[in-house]
């Protein structure tokens, strides 16, 4: 069949610039299409096949590094011009840690108290103190290994909230955890410090130096001569004690203010034992609920008893009670009598006399907190409700005339505080509340971390 010449243009472009390949096969140069001529019908068919290394293409490209590679080079330039002509050194990336700004904040954190145990505690002007006694440090460091872990005593004013001093108590490192530090006021009004069932320090009231006193117990006590293994306060109701195991395994109540050490199967017999040289004193007491009688009414009770310095006690517990006439099993057909006290408790606590101090008033989880000479300082909720506050009222210790009463927020009361020549104080579940003798609040100090700034 015969042909007809024509020019051969690239089926996708136009172009007449094209590249024979093979017979009857072509490449279009200018957009790579790939074609050839069917001879029966003159039919070009086509393939399209773009061109990997287009000129155009690498020119964007090198355009693009070349301006990457410039910023760079333009950011490395003025870094080091200010590295040279800056006042200030530019900062060490390579160095530079988050550590650098907790050392400074650490300068200015306040030192805190843990694990620590606080009192309050009066001086020889009957000006109160709050006593704290623990470890210290930064919250940072609470449990960084690097803590010296000694223990410390401090002292703060409760009115004002200012520390006074804090010192360290025991060069020893001791790490300390709940419950480890116990302080107690003893009858001689000093006050006794115990950690970690082992050691005991005195802080003296008059001079406010402490010294520890363990060694001088183990001197002047015979059956403490070998070695005190744990050493505990006794309750306050056994009077100013300590319960002491010693190095041969003997349970012993040691009375310091009279160095008498006694066997626990003795004590018993030794709290109600006739004093050789007794005073009357004269005590307040709430009544506790009666499982007999749940009907009755807690009562403030007066009570006037046998005392001696130092010695063994048994504090009475009012509660009201059958007496049976002795000690056995009965029943309620028995005869017995309905009693606030029993005869023998009577006889153990050494009591002398007992009254219902306030007749006809209600408490509800009442607490006494002080007392002196003419007043008499309690706390106690108006209803049984569990979310009421208590009130604080002051009594005379002569008639029971109520002199005041003072409202507070308060939902929980420690039976600790004091009256004062400008006030008094009291201790809620941690903190202590300061007021002045018209009963307005003062200050609240918190007792249980008091923050301050430095040791001395």
């Amino acid at each position: 069949m015969a042909k007809n010449i024509k020019a051969i243009k690239c089926p996708h472009c136009g172009s007449i610039k094209i590249t024979t390949l093979r017979p009857d096969y072509y490449k279009c140069d200018s957009c790579g299409t790939e074609f050839f001529l069917d001879s029966d019908d003159i039919n070009i068919n086509h393939n399209y096949n773009y061109p990997r290394n287009n000129q155009d293409q690498y020119k964007a490209i090198r355009i693009v590094l070349f301006a990457v590679v410039g910023f760079i080079a333009l950011m490395f330039v003025i870094g080091a011009l200010s590295a040279i002509f800056s006042k200030k050194p530019a900062p060490n990336y390579s160095t530079y840690s988050t550590s650098n700004t907790a050392e400074k904040k650490e300068e200015a954190e306040p030192l805190e108290w843990n694990y620590a145990s606080n009192t309050l505690f009066l001086d020889k002007d009957n000006t109160p103190h709050v006593v704290v006694v623990g470890n210290v440090g930064t919250f940072r460091k609470r449990m960084d290994e690097g803590k010296d872990n000694k223990v410390y005593i401090g002292l703060f004013d409760p009115k004002t909230g200012k520390k006074e001093w804090v010192k360290t108590l025991m060069e020893t490192p001791v790490e300390l955890s709940s419950s480890d530090v116990k302080l107690q006021v003893f009858e001689d009004q000093n006050l006794y410090i115990i950690v970690k069932s082992k050691y005991i320090y005195q802080l003296d009231r008059n001079t406010f130096t402490y010294k520890s006193v363990l060694e001088n117990y183990v001197k002047d006590a015979p059956s403490l001569s070998t070695g005190i293994a744990k050493v505990e306060f006794k309750y306050e109701d056994y009077g100013s004690a300590y319960q002491i195991v010693n190095n041969e395994g003997q349970n012993l109540a040691y009375y310091p203010l009279i160095n008498k050490s006694i066997p626990d199967k003795q004590l018993y017999d030794e709290r109600r034992k006739k004093l050789p040289n007794p005073t009357t004193k004269t005590e307040f007491t709430f009544s506790s609920k009666s499982s007999y009688y749940p009907e009755e009414k807690i009562q403030l009770i007066q009570y006037s008893y046998q005392y001696q310095y130092g010695f063994p006690k048994d504090s009475p517990r009012f509660s009201w009670d059958k007496d049976y006439g002795g000690s056995g099993i009965f029943t309620d057909r028995d005869p017995y009598k309905k009693v606030l006290i029993n005869p023998w408790q009577f006889k153990g606590a050494r009591l002398i006399s007992f009254k219902d101090f306030t007749p006809g008033r209600l408490y509800f989880q009442p607490v006494i907190i002080a007392q002196n000479d003419k007043t008499l300082l309690i706390a106690y909720k108006p209803t049984p409700a569990e979310d009421d506050p208590f009130q604080i009222q002051l009594l005379d210790v002569a008639t029971g005339a109520i002199q005041k009463t003072v409202t507070t927020d308060l939902k929980s009361m420690y039976g600790n505080g004091s009256l004062l020549k400008d006030g008094f104080i009291i201790k809620g579940a941690s903190d202590y509340y300061y007021f002045d003798n018209s009963g307005k609040q003062i200050n609240k100090f918190e007792g249980y971390n008091p923050k301050f700034d430095t040791l001395n």
